[in-house]
């Protein structure tokens, strides 16, 4: 499943991403988040990535989020920036699943 997002994640809209994103998630299967179009993400939008984290994690999903200049921005500043499978592209992410170099 790829679901992607796009404009900007602050503490007004965090809730409705939150809901958008984890309604979308297949029980089964791989998810790709694709954050690429984000051209702002603020702490609210982190909590939400910890959400979708933790839920695919919990399930025994493979996940990945691809992640835009405002996204690993975020996620450097807070120190996170390996706490998510963060890819480039749709095509790395991929890669890295099937043992390629994208």
């Amino acid at each position: 499943m790829l679901v992607g997002v796009r404009g900007e994640i602050d503490l007004f809209s965090a809730p409705g991403f939150r809901d958008y994103v984890c309604t979308r998630i297949s029980p089964e299967g791989q998810f790709i988040l694709d954050m690429s179009q984000v051209d702002f993400i603020g702490t609210a939008g982190l909590s939400v990535l910890d959400t979708v984290h933790t839920t695919n994690v919990r399930d025994g999903r493979t996940w990945a989020m691809i992640c835009g200049r405002p996204v690993y921005r975020l996620l450097r500043a807070a120190g996170q920036e390996s706490s998510y499978p963060c890819f480039a592209s749709v095509d790395s992410a991929l890669g890295a699943w099937h043992g390629r170099t994208a």
